[in-house]
């Protein structure tokens, strides 16, 4: 590292350079000739190492890159580890997801559900993101931007699953809206259970007799005539009771 000098006369070759936008520092890719390198090894590197030529100007921007470039190391050494265990855990998932067969009760249980799946989403329809921001007239060039602000706000819910040729999508259960719009009574049971539920979970329950409602009612069939007492079963269910 240099401050305010040249780097002439020291090159073996020809280097690629850049000075950086703040005129502060600019670099040089180098190569030491071959009495440059016995007068002075450098430790062992792997394939891929380069080397440069770092000039600052100014002897306390000097002091200051001295200081920063060890923290600097750190960061990135910390990084490249972190990134790497990510990514071994990414491959290791991958390749147990392709070595666990699924047992016969797994795959009879995946069927059941794959059914009442489908039972909720052929009794009461479905709408996607895109029809349901052409429905309300949304200019918005993000088609997905109306149903994700609701989604936030906890108006409506979407569950998971493929179209036609088999490719996953997200769809919204037609249950939830009164003219293509969210009904109030959703919001409430949804902000009740939280994080607590996945979509197909509350997609369910909303589906689903319930023990705390009179008769054991279906929560999706008194959205509209007995909204408070959805939700006290809801809160109740989210509680844990058990009913």
């Amino acid at each position: 590292m240099h401050s305010n000098s040249s780097s002439s006369g020291i090159m073996s070759k020809p280097p690629s350079s850049a000075a950086l936008v703040g005129g502060v520092l600019s670099f040089e890719s180098w190569s030491p000739t071959a009495a440059q390198a016995r007068a002075r090894p450098s430790p062992a590197h792997g394939q891929g190492t380069h080397t440069y030529l770092l000039q600052v100007q100014g002897d306390a921007m000097s002091q200051v890159l001295e200081a920063v470039v060890p923290a600097l190391d750190r960061l990135l050494s910390e990084k490249t580890a972190e990134v790497r265990e990510q990514k071994l855990e990414e491959l290791v998932d991958f390749i147990a997801g392709q070595m666990v067969v699924p047992s016969a009760i797994d795959t009879k249980m995946a069927q059941r559900l794959a059914a009442r799946y489908s039972r909720v989403l052929n009794e009461f329809g479905f709408v996607t993101a895109e029809q349901l921001a052409d429905a309300n007239q949304s200019r918005a060039g993000n088609r997905n931007a109306l149903t994700d602000n609701w989604k936030k706000r906890h108006q409506v819910f979407a569950v998971r699953t493929r179209d036609a040729s088999g490719q996953p999508r997200e769809v919204f259960p037609l249950f939830q809206f009164e003219d293509h719009k969210p009904i109030r009574a959703v919001q409430p049971v949804l902000e009740a259970f939280g994080d607590r539920k996945a979509p197909w979970k509350i997609a369910l329950w909303f589906t689903s007799n319930n023990g705390w409602l009179a008769g054991q009612a279906r929560p999706v069939d008194l959205l509209e005539s007995a909204p408070d007492a959805v939700l006290e079963a809801a809160r109740r269910d989210a509680a844990g009771s058990a009913a």
